[in-house]
This record gives structure tokens, sequence and C-alpha cells, in this order.
């Protein structure tokens, strides 16, 4: 029973698995039916591509996929069998195209009959159309005639006949390489090299010429099929595919190239170049410096044990080496290594006398023989004469930068002097020299290279030059170069702002100053541009559209962060900038004062550079601007070293070298500094420029916002008098906006609170607030008068030493001080708070508080006179005629006190004041006596109409005479007067 119930259920799993397989063969089937459907249009381009080249794609057999037919003997064995293809033997043109143009290729049917039908079709034992034969023979005797137009037409005529004819297409290819017609050339050997999938070679051949006509992608497509399994004959092929990789900048790839073939020539020191700049590109400096450093080690200390084989140390080697620590900034580092490495070159090994000075006189000629003439070893002296010592002229060019780097000018200028004497032409060198030395400030120095430097005109290289002159004869005051320098510049590239400014300088102080304020208009106008969006599509060249295979655009990620070295690199460029631009404004400074707009405006072009620079540093504008500056963070980096850091740090150890220019750890700047100006000079160009930007750009509105932005830097406002000059100023605009109620309120209240009891800021606060009715207002505001009372309780109970209900709480630093029993001039202010808004009784309390100590202050006597005046004018006056007497008395106590050493100044404003307070009263007779003494001092004062009061004089008067009918005189008056 049991082996029945078994029977039964093996029977039923092999009726379910036949049905499985069933509905797994229709499944297939349906989807390959749908991807034949889907293909249908891709088919069509591919077929379009073929007939585009003279291939009928309506002459396939039923042996589908079956497109390559060899036509050369040397496909057999020596057995007659077909040779297979050990690259792809899948291989077919129509799936080639389609992987190329990143379309589907269709699955293949793994089945024995596909099997013997691919085998069929490698084999090229087949017979030829006689028609095809007789066009071929017919092609090849013109060909060989040179009759490249006719044989071009026949062999068209075979592939149209023939489309699996790779002589045919080959020699198509010849025949448009002879022509010049390199991209059709390329696309013939395309199409052959597919007929002959198994030829590395002529796969190589098509990959070089795509290479040498950009299409990239191409290229590397055949790359990928010339190299085979072979590793040393793919060698080359792989090479350059790596090149390839490498100005496409898939680095990644290029890498894994270069690494495979310099497993099979380790010594071959092009490739371990290569491998090195692909470092570079990776931002991978230690791995660079360590390749070469392995390559000094394995050359200095050589192991026969060790199965690693490098490449001889030679000074291109040195060369590359010291590049890569120059741009890693490691200076001290790379002089160590240089003299490792030429001693060991020029076999003076045992020479480590001169490490005791910090100095290059091992390879000067000069100071070589003084230091070996002190030696007392008479062998080592007479070695050490007869070896060698002189070091190629690029070794001696990367010294001295690298002495430069430690700023160290007059060693690097030993080394710079051998390029002068250089008899081989050597512009680059020269030209870098003096970019070098300008960067460094030594601009007299960079004159004497860059003028020995000649390039070509009409290169880069030629206006980099001019431009490095420029700035040299403007930094040494040779203006008439710098002028010439800059307008040549400004011929090749007329809208670069920097050459029409610098230019403009130029012409400033040549004293063509109707040119240099052109160009400053000119620059002032482009600079304040809106900036137009930038189309980043790049059009297509005809060139690359001839290409089989479009090539794609390699665009470096918008992620890609940048390495400590080119932070660095970076912020030591924008530093000689700084100190370039400030340079200029320096050397503007003495027109600035005396008032030239063109260096004033040429100045404020500069400062604008500098201002936008600082405040786009967002370390300056912390959330809290109370906690301590303390630096700006360049960068951190926290990266664990990798084994072949570690292993060359250890070597280095070992050989006396140290890296002082540890830079993976947190970098500040100073606290005092930032590129090269301290803090303080920073200020001065904001306050200097907000300062310009108003009285003569008119432009208030935007030195405000400037200010606000100083306001907010950290730097500034935690120094208290950095903070209260820019206060200043904007107490200035508000007063200049007519912004009394708010801006001005708020910020003299700040200088009042700051200076408390202070006499010179309760008279800062009276001349805030201007003439008008709406300062007037705020003027006397309750809350001024409620403040200043607060104020005087304050004194009030210092002097009578206890607390008063309502005292402000003090704040003044009262311990060397000694108030006076009554403060003048908080009475005073205070006092006319309250006049201002018509208590004259209690104006007048206050005032006699003043009086009663300075009864000799013109001012009070004034004000006391009026406040008595003004409140017998009142409606509640108790005795109005006796108010009026006390405040004439007072009054005339003001004209005796005014007129003690007076000026005219002092003796019209009395007048005036009589008579506007007789005019006041009605008693026109008198008013118009004193207004007229008014006029008789306006001949004097013409020169200073600021302080004049004739015009109010002679405006009151022509009041007077026409109310009383003399309107003949009030005409007079006001022609003379009062017209402009």
């Amino acid at each position: 029973m049991s082996s029945n119930v078994f029977e039964t259920n093996e029977g039923a799993e092999h009726v379910n698995e036949a049905n499985r397989v069933v509905r797994d063969a229709e499944s297939d089937d349906e989807e390959e039916e749908m991807e034949d459907a889907m293909d249908i249009e891709r088919d069509e381009q591919v077929d379009a591509l073929i007939e585009g080249f003279g291939i009928d794609s309506d002459d396939e057999d039923e042996d589908d996929g079956a497109l390559f037919l060899s036509s050369s003997e040397d496909d057999f064995g020596s057995d007659g069998e077909p040779i297979e293809d050990d690259y792809n033997e899948d291989y077919n043109l129509r799936d080639a195209l389609r992987s190329a143009g990143n379309f589907k290729v269709r699955k293949k049917k793994s089945t024995a009959k596909s099997f013997y039908r691919r085998k069929v079709t490698q084999s090229e034992n087949r017979d030829l159309d006689p028609e095809v034969r007789s066009y071929m023979s017919q092609a090849n005797e013109a060909f060989a005639h040179n009759d490249y137009q006719v044989a071009r037409n026949l062999y068209l005529e075979v592939v149209r006949l023939d489309k699996k004819n790779y002589n045919a297409y080959k020699t198509l290819g010849e025949i448009s390489q002879h022509q010049g017609k390199l991209n059709q050339c390329c696309s013939y050997w395309f199409i052959a090299a597919n007929l002959r999938p198994w030829d590395s070679k002529f796969w190589g051949d098509v990959a070089e010429l795509s290479t040498q006509l950009g299409h990239t992608d191409q290229a590397l497509f055949c790359y990928n099929r010339a190299i085979s399994s072979e590793h040393k004959k793919s060698a080359r092929f792989i090479l350059q595919r790596a090149l390839v990789y490498k100005e496409i900048k898939q680095f990644g790839r290029a890498l894994e190239g270069f690494q495979r073939v310099r497993q099979q020539y380790p010594t071959d020191a092009s490739i371990v170049k290569n491998l090195a700049a692909v470092y570079v590109e990776q931002k991978r400096l230690n791995d660079a410096i360590n390749l070469y450093m392995r390559i000094l080690d394995s050359n200095i200390h050589p192991n026969p044990q060790n199965k690693q084989k490098y490449p001889k140390f030679t000074w291109a080697e040195l060369n590359i080496l010291l590049e890569l620590y120059v741009q890693q900034h490691s200076w001290r580092v790379a002089i160590k290594v240089t003299r490792l490495a030429a001693r060991w070159i020029q076999g003076r090994e045992k020479e480590t006398w001169w490490d005791e000075n910090d100095d290059d006189s091992e390879f000067d000629p000069k100071r070589r023989n003084e230091v070996i003439d002190k030696l007392t070893d008479t062998a080592k002296k007479a070695e050490a004469k007869e070896k060698p010592f002189e070091l190629p002229i690029d070794i001696r060019y990367k010294i001295g930068i690298l002495r430069l780097g430690l700023d160290q000018r007059d060693e690097a200028l030993h080394h710079f002097e051998f390029l002068l004497d250089e008899q081989s032409e050597i512009p680059d060198l020269l030209k870098e020299t003096g970019k070098a030395l300008e960067e460094n400030g030594y601009h007299e120095e960079a004159l004497q290279f860059l003028t020995r430097a000649i390039f070509p005109e009409d290169t880069g290289e030629q206006l980099e030059l001019v431009n490095l002159l420029g700035k040299c004869y403007l930094e040494i005051g040779d203006y008439s170069q710098a002028k010439s320098a800059y307008t040549d510049l400004l011929t090749q590239d007329s809208k670069n702002l920097d050459y029409k400014l610098a230019l403009a300088e130029a012409l400033y102080h040549l004293g063509e100053e109707v040119d240099s304020k052109k160009l400053l208009v000119e620059v002032s106008k482009e600079s304040h541009k809106s900036l137009s969006d930038v189309n980043d599509e790049l059009d297509k060249s005809a060139e690359e559209s001839l290409s089989l295979i479009k090539s794609s655009k390699f665009i470096r990620s918008k992620t890609a962060k940048l390495t400590d070295q080119e932070k660095l690199e970076i912020e030591n460029h924008a530093k000689r900038r700084v100190l370039e631009i400030y340079r200029r404004m320096e050397r503007l400074e003495e027109s600035t004062i005396n008032g030239d707009e063109v260096a004033i405006s040429a100045w404020m072009q500069l400062a604008s550079q500098l201002v936008d620079m600082f405040m786009s540093v967002r370390s300056f504008f912390p959330r809290d601007k109370n906690r301590t500056f303390k630096g700006i963070v360049l960068y951190r980096r926290k990266k664990q070293m990798g084994i072949d850091e570690k292993l060359a740090r250890v070597y280095n150890l070992y050989e006396g070298i140290t890296n002082d220019e540890n830079y993976s750890r947190q970098f500040l700047t100073s606290k005092t500094e930032y590129r090269g100006l301290n803090y303080d000079q920073w200020f001065v160009i904001f306050l200097q420029y907000v300062i310009y930007v108003s009285k003569f750009d008119h432009n208030t509105e935007y030195a405000n916002e400037i200010v606000e932005v100083a306001m907010s830097v950290s730097v500034f406002v935690q120094d208290k008098n950095k903070e209260a000059l820019l206060r200043i100023l904007k107490l200035k605009f508000g007063i200049e906006r007519s912004e009394a109620s708010s801006t001005v309120t708020t910020f003299v209240r700040f200088f009042l609170i700051s200076n408390q009891f202070s006499p010179f800021v309760y008279k800062f606060f009276i001349c805030c607030f201007a003439s008008g009715i709406k300062f007037w207002e705020t003027f006397t505001n309750y809350n001024h008068q409620k403040f200043f009372l607060r104020q005087l309780k304050a004194h009030d109970s210092i002097i009578l030493n206890k607390k008063i209900t309502g005292m402000a709480t003090i704040t003044a630093d009262l311990k060397d001080t000694t108030l006076p029993k009554e403060h003048p001039d908080l009475l005073y202010v205070y006092a006319n708070l309250l006049g201002g808004s018509r208590s004259y009784v209690s104006s007048v309390v206050y005032l006699n508080r003043a009086y009663r100590h300075y009864d000799r202050d013109p001012m009070i006597c004034l004000v006391l006179g009026l406040a008595h005046v003004h409140r017998s004018m009142q409606r509640l006056s108790s005795n109005r005629h006796i108010q009026l007497l006390q405040g004439i008395s007072y009054v005339l106590e003001y004209r005796d006190h005014r007129k003690h050493n007076s000026t005219s100044y002092e003796l019209q404003e009395i007048e005036y004041n009589f008579g506007r307070l007789f005019h006041m009263l009605g008693l026109s007779s008198l008013a118009v006596n004193h207004y007229n003494k008014v006029l008789e001092y306006h001949d004097e004062l013409s020169e200073d109409p600021t302080y004049d009061l004739s015009v109010d004089a002679a405006y009151n008067l022509t009041l007077i005479y026409n109310i009383n009918g003399n309107t003949q005189l009030a005409r007079r008056l006001m022609e003379k007067y009062l017209t402009v």
C-alpha cells in the first residue's frame, strides 16, 4: 500500500513538473514576442544606420544573426576547420551597433541549431557572386592605380551587393583616409572591424583613429574589443584606453588601467608618471608622493629579495616629486628630499655636513668652496671639490619656489638668478618665476624675469604675462608702462572690469583724469548690472556628430569636495588679491583726502571688492554676537591614514624628515587679521567706503545697509570704540533721512546711557534734532522728558548722597570724578524739553537752578529770559508785566555776556535775537531797528552764508513792511536779500 502511495505521489510530481515546464515555455515565448515587438523601432534605426553605409538589411537568410563571413584564408587552421573567436563567440554586427547605441540586445536562444549556425557563419568558404567578384577586381585595379573616385564607386557597389564584404569596407576607409576624410574613414573601418570581431590589431587601429578624432565613447568601445586575455599583447591598448579615461575624467577606470599596465612594465617611468597624474586628479597627493618616495627608496636602498621592480630615479622623477610637494605646500620636507636625492644622484651621499646650515650653499658655486675650505679632513675636502654639484634648471626653479614658500627671499633669488644665465629658451620658467615673486610682493625682482619671458602673441600665456607686467608696473609706480600693458589687455578683453579699473588708476596718476573718469563710470555701470542666466548646454560639434557612437558629456560632480591643499591655495590666492587691492588703495589715499573725485571713485571701486569679500565670510556673522571671536575655521579634515601613508611617515622619520606642514589638522585664521589685513584696517575700509558712498554717490540707503551689515560683524561690535563709530554713522543717516522718531531717538539714547552725565553728550543730543516740526515734536517727546528727569534725579541723589524715588540707575564710573552741585547742561536740556511743550513755569524753575551757579552763561540767560516772556503771554499769567520785565532783564544780561570777546557772528546773533523778541511782542519799530543792524553785517559775512542771519532778518522785515503798507521797501529788501 505504501509503495503505491509513493508511486502515485511521484507520478503527480512528474505531471506537475511537466505542466510547469510548458507554462514557463509559453511564458518565455510570450515574453520574447513582446520583446520582438518592442525592438521593431530599434531595428529600423539600426537598419537605417547600416543602409547609410551601403549595407542592405533585407538580405538576411534564415540564419538570424549570421552577419559575419570572413574572406581571409588565415581564419582556418591547418586541419581546415574554422578558428573559433576567443574574444566573443556570439558577436554580431547588429547587436554590436545596438549595444554601442545603448539599445537593448535580444536574448539568444541557447540551442544546438543556433550553435551550428554560428559555426557556419564564421566560415568564409563560400563562392562570391560573379558580379561581386567582377566589381571587386575592377575596384582593386582602380585602387592600385590611385584612381580613388572610381574605386570608391565600385567598392560601394560591392557592399550594396554583399554587405558582409570586409575587404570592401576596409579599402573604402583607406580611400577616405587618402582623401583626408578621417571621420568617414573611421566609420568604414568601424563597420569592417565588426565583420572581423577577432582582429584585435584592427580594432586597436580604429580605436586610435577614434581617439584622434575626439570620438571618446567610440574609442573606448573599440579598445574594449581590441583587448584580449593576453595581457602583454593588449598592454598598449589598455594603456591607450586608460589615457582616454583620464581625458574624460573617469579617473577610477584610468587608475585601474595604468595599474594593470604597470604590472607588465614596472620599470617604465612614463606609466608611473601617468599613475601619479591620476592620483593628483583624485586629490590623493599623499599617494602620488609615496609612489615616488618608494621609487627613491628602492634606488637608494635596493633590496634583492624584493620582487617589486621600480624605474630608475633620475632628475625627471625628482622634478615631479618636488612639484607634488609644492602642491602640498610641504616646503621643508621637499628641501630635505631634494638634498637626499641630489646627493645620491651625484654620488655625494656622505656629504652630510651641509645640513648644519639652513641654506643651499652646496649647490652654489660661490658659497660652496667657502664651506669646503673650512673642512679639517683633507681627503674629504679633495673629494668634495671633485664631486659634481650642478642642478638642472628645472630643479633650480623648484628649490627657489620652496624657499619662497618659507619666506626666504635671498635664498630663493640665488636659485632664480641661474634662470637669467640660462642659454636655452625657458620663457615658461621665467614667467612662473616672475609670477611667484609678484604674488609674494617682490615686484621689482619679478620684472627682471617677466621682461625676459617672450611668448607668441595672441596666446593665453602672453596675456597672462602682460597682466603680470601691468601689476608690477603699477606697484613700482611706472604708470606709463602700466597704461601700455592694460591698454593691450583691453584690446583682447574689452569687458574685463579689473583691466579697466587698473587702467583708470594708471591714467589718474598720469594726469589723464578725463579718460580715467570715463573708465570709472563704465566700471560702475557694468558692475551693477544683473547677472544673466548662464546656459550650461554646449553645442554639439560637427565633427562629433559624424561618430557612430556619440560621446557623453562628463561633468564633475557638484558634490565633489575640495582638498585641504586646494582650500589653502584658494585662501593664499585671495590673500594676495586683497593685499594687491589694498596697496592700490593706499596709493590713492592722499588724493582722496584732498577731495579728488576721480581718485575717490577709483578708491570706491577697489574698496567695494574688499567689502563684498569680507561680507561673504559666514564666520564673521555668528548667531551670538557676544561670543568671543576666536578666528575663522578654514577647514577640518577627519581622515584616517592609509597603510601607504603610515609606511611613508615611518620611512621619513628614519630619514630624519618630518612634515611640519600637517594640513590634516584644524586650521584657524589669526584672531587679529584676515587675509593680510588686521581688523582695524578692515574697519577703516568699511567706514571710509560708507562715507564716500553717502557723500559722493548720494546713496544714503545703500550706505545705511552696509553699516547694518557691519554692525552684525562680531569682531567689530565686540570692540566698543568700533561699535560707537558704527552707531554714529547710523545716527547720521537717520538725520539725513529724517527718521527722528525711530533711528535718531534709538541711537542717541545709546550714547546718553553709555555716557551718563557727560556734558558733551548732552550737547550732542540737542544737535541731533534738526529744525522742523517733525524733529521738534520728537525732541519735546514725553519719553525724552521722563528720561532726563530720571537722570536729573540720579545726579541729585549723588549730590545729596541719598536715593530719590524715580531716579535712573547710575552706570557711570565716578571714582575719579567730582560732579558739580548743579549740572548746567543737564538742567539746560531738561528745561528746553519742558519749554518746548509750553511748560514755561517748570522750565523757569530748573533754569533758575542753573542760573544760581552759572549766571554768566549767555545761553542760560537767554533761554531763562524767553521762558519768562513766553509765560507772560499765556492766558493764565498772574502778573504779565512783571514776568515780561524779568524776561527782558535776563535777555539784556545775555547781551552783555555774549558781547564779551565776541566776533561779528555773535554781534549779529544778538541783534537778530532782540529784533525777533520785539517782533514777537508786537513792538515793530524796535524790531525794525535791530533787523537793520543785522543787515549791516551781510557784506562782512557774505563768504560764509551758512551762519549769516541776513536772510532771516530781511524776510521778517518784509513781513513788517507789508503789514504796514510799505510794499516798495519790502520789494527792495526781497530783491536784494531773498532773490537767487
